[in-house]
């Protein structure tokens, strides 16, 4: 089995930011704690858009993305950072070779 990656683009409604950030920090702290499949999860900040935030995260195969999508934590996340999304582009890779 190889990893699954996704790449979460995320558009913040304005003003929304500090307020996400706080949120999808705590939430990246439990899945890391939580979920031995989790291999890697970033939150990138881009230089040129305030309101667009990425979420990488790396799990070990498609059983830890799956375990991953049906925690109570996850549910929890999305409930209280639905307002503050504008607009969410979820893209599912596989890494590289080599």
């Amino acid at each position: 089995m190889s990893a699954v990656v996704l790449l979460v683009e995320l558009t913040l409604q304005p003003g929304r930011r500090e307020d996400f950030l706080a949120r999808v920090r705590r939430h990246r702290d439990t899945v890391l704690a939580e979920e031995p499949g989790c291999e890697r999860f970033d939150v990138v900040l881009p230089e040129e858009s305030g309101d667009t935030v990425y979420l990488y995260e790396v799990y070990a195969d498609e059983a830890a993305l799956e375990h991953h999508a049906g925690t109570p934590y996850m549910a929890a996340y999305r409930d209280d950072t639905g307002p503050m999304i504008a607009d969410r582009k979820r893209t599912k890779c596989s890494l590289a070779p080599g």
